[in-house]
């Protein structure tokens, strides 16, 4: 009778933590779907400025690979990703996080390379 109950028990915590694995599973899959769906869009968008852009100017694949790359090694690695790394404070030359306005070391404002950069 004590090894039955002793069963049971394993049987219905098995069956909870299933149940607890099946709903992250869900919520995970979609997380998935939703970014899946704002890269679709950002390709998208990035695809339309690109057109919009060679069309109305002079600029061909070729320049717009070439800048690719250069943005791509400003971190000394050719990885296929922006850098996430902080940026030298202009006045102590530490590395400051990009989060930040102001050197947190010596209060300098943060040089910002360009509009995205948070």
């Amino acid at each position: 009778m004590l090894w039955e109950m002793y069963q049971q028990r394993g049987i219905h915590a098995a069956k909870s933590s299933a149940s607890r694995a099946e709903s992250k599973a869900q919520n995970v899959g979609r997380t998935i779907q939703l970014l899946e769906g704002k890269v679709d869009a950002l390709a998208l968008t990035c695809q339309a400025m690109w057109e919009l852009l060679r069309d109305r100017s002079k600029l061909t694949e070729d320049d717009l690979i070439a800048k690719v790359n250069e943005i791509d090694l400003r971190d000394g690695r050719e990885d296929e990703k922006m850098s996430t790394g902080g940026v030298p404070c202009s006045n102590c030359g530490r590395i400051v996080s990009k989060r930040h306005e102001r050197c947190i070391y010596c209060g300098e404002d943060v040089d910002k390379e360009h509009a995205f950069q948070h």
